[in-house]
């Protein structure tokens, strides 16, 4: 009884999404204009105009509610409640009824008053623009109502044969109470389909008003406050991920173990509360962080998930939360001691180094606040200038700033050729010890192996200031690129691999796993962490959608 108790707002909502459509084809296919002209005849004309554009315009909205119902939200269930009782009326004042979609309509009112209390989820945060969304939104929907109404139900009520922009002009002046445009063959018609339209339009005022007044729960962002916390706990972590320092991007928000020593990095994307990388913070209180996370989780009815999860943490979110992980690729780390540019697996590197020296170009690496101002200001605008008119792209894996006083531990590695900075490795800190890089940016056009020679540099400049261990890209499926390079990998594999190949010059996929693996790097896997299989696509999405490879898949900076 459980399970069948929890898996009906997902019914429920699925039913209600195919209630609205029948509703819908019901009032508009079914009942071609021969058929409703004999219903106009057998009512009056108000009742059945007025009856006509509600179920019609209910239909719509029930479609429109069906995603609020399915994530449990307790207004959505209020509000299908109100919009089916409605639609339940306008159909019953009529004389021709619709045997299918009142029984539909009877059941859909009967489920949702039986599992009233699985709908607990409260609204999303919102902002004050919600009321002008909603606005446009619903107006929308009356016009096509009111399109419908005249066009279609009455357009045999018509005097004479108006254009398409008449009857338009017509149905928005409806909405505000003017009449006049348009004639009909009887004043009865002409007031009904007015009286309807007012009605619609005084509708289309009122929710957007009450969603102005109501109390906003606004959508958090990270506080001045959070922030010199989160990085407190990340500064004392002296087993810190290689991404921590990334859970001080402003645009996440955070949530703690009960006495404020542990947290999570998260931001709500599409119903999926989306966490990046491990906890951070006491690495005993980091299963109670993670009970708070599910708990907020489940009081939203969000899909709780984790992007860029290593082995360490992925471990405890699978025990404390239940989660299944699937690896989505993995972090090149560069151990200083062991690196270097001789032996034949390093020619290619070498050989990218030396031809950048010929050519003129020198580095330089320091913490950026010890730049001088006026280099710190020209960095600033290249990092701008470099991005081409692309959004900056990142969530998990990259801050969303550069050189900012607050970032006192970042370091910056700059490529010059005759004085004029060419290129740059900008990187966070990562434990006392470590560096983790946040982005990789060159001038368009300028010489190939610039970027090999700042990752050499820096290298260097690690092994003689103590600095034991450098991070550098993600790179994405990188063992499904191995089984498949094997002689045993089946046509499936090899297809996924080609497939991942055919997009590559939008995300960099393998092209990156290349250049990665040529520095000889260590690699640490990382996992996305999702509570069911059927949940993966939504997970999926909605972290493309946070890292900005949908919007921004362009972007040749990574990381």
């Amino acid at each position: 009884m459980k399970k069948i108790r929890s898996a009906a707002p997902a019914f429920i909502g699925r039913l209600a999404y195919l209630i609205g459509l029948i509703d819908i084809l019901e009032n508009v296919i079914r009942p071609v204009k021969k058929s409703a002209s004999k219903i106009n005849s057998l009512v009056p004309v108000a009742v059945n105009s007025t009856a006509f554009a509600t179920a019609l315009f209910t239909g719509i909205l029930i479609i429109i509610i069906a995603r609020g119902l399915i994530r449990r939200k307790r207004r959505a269930w209020l509000f299908a409640l109100l919009v089916v009782a409605l639609n339940l009326a306008s159909d019953l004042f009529r004389n021709h009824y619709h045997p299918r979609q009142l029984v539909v309509m009877t059941i859909l009112f009967i489920a949702l008053l039986a599992f009233h209390k699985e709908f607990y989820a409260i609204s999303d945060p919102s902002t004050k623009r919600q009321p002008l969304y909603a606005f446009l939104r619903i107006l929308a929907l009356v016009v096509i109502s009111g399109l419908l109404l005249v066009e279609f139900r009455n357009s045999d009520q018509l005097v004479g044969n108006p254009s398409f922009a008449k009857v338009f002009l017509y149905v928005i002046e409806g909405l505000v109470g003017i009449t006049g445009s348009l004639k009909f063959v009887n004043d009865r018609t002409g007031d009904a389909i007015s009286n309807s339209l007012l009605a619609l339009g005084i509708f289309t005022v009122v929710i957007p008003l009450s969603l102005y007044f109501r109390r906003v729960s606004p959508q958090k962002k990270m506080s001045d406050e959070d922030f010199e916390i989160v990085k407190k706990l990340i500064n004392h972590d002296g087993d810190q991920d290689s991404l921590g320092y990334f859970a001080t991007r402003r645009d996440k928000n955070v949530i703690y173990s009960n006495n404020k020593k542990a947290g999570i990095a998260y931001r709500v994307q599409g119903g999926v509360m989306l966490a990046s990388g491990d906890p951070f913070g006491e690495y005993s209180l980091w299963g109670e962080a993670i009970e708070n996370f599910l708990e907020e989780a489940r009081l939203h009815a969000w899909t709780p998930a984790v992007m860029g999860a290593s082995d360490h943490g992925g471990e405890v979110w699978v025990e404390k939360a239940g989660m299944l992980a699937i690896d989505i690729g993995d972090e090149a780390i560069i151990v200083v001691k062991d690196f270097t540019l001789e032996g034949r697996p390093m020619a290619n590197v070498r050989q990218m180094v030396n031809r950048v020296i010929k050519k003129g170009f020198t580095t330089e690496t320091a913490k950026f606040v010890d730049l001088p101002e006026d280099t710190q200001k020209e960095l600033r605008s290249l990092a701008k200038h470099w991005r081409y008119g692309v959004p900056e792209r990142g969530f998990s894996m990259s801050l969303d700033r550069f050189g900012e006083v607050c970032d006192e531990n970042t370091y910056i590695t700059i490529a010059r050729q005759e004085g004029v900075i060419k290129g740059l490795l900008y990187f966070v800190p990562w434990c006392d010890d470590r560096l983790s890089l946040d982005r990789m940016q060159r001038e368009r056009g300028s010489e190939t192996g610039i970027n090999e020679y700042l990752i050499a540099s820096t290298v260097e400049f690690a092994r003689d200031n103590e600095i034991t261990h450098i991070s550098l890209n993600f790179a994405a499926f990188r063992s499904l690129f191995e089984r498949a390079e094997k002689i045993s990998a089946g046509p499936i594999t090899r297809g996924v691999r080609n497939i991942i190949r055919f997009f590559n010059n939008w995300f960099q996929v393998e092209s990156l796993l290349r250049f990665n693996a040529k520095f000889q790097p260590e690699w640490q896997t990382r996992y996305v962490l999702y509570p069911r299989t059927a949940d993966l696509a939504k997970v999926a999405w909605a972290a493309l959608r946070a890292e900005k490879f949908i919007t921004a898949y362009r972007s040749k900076a990574v990381k």
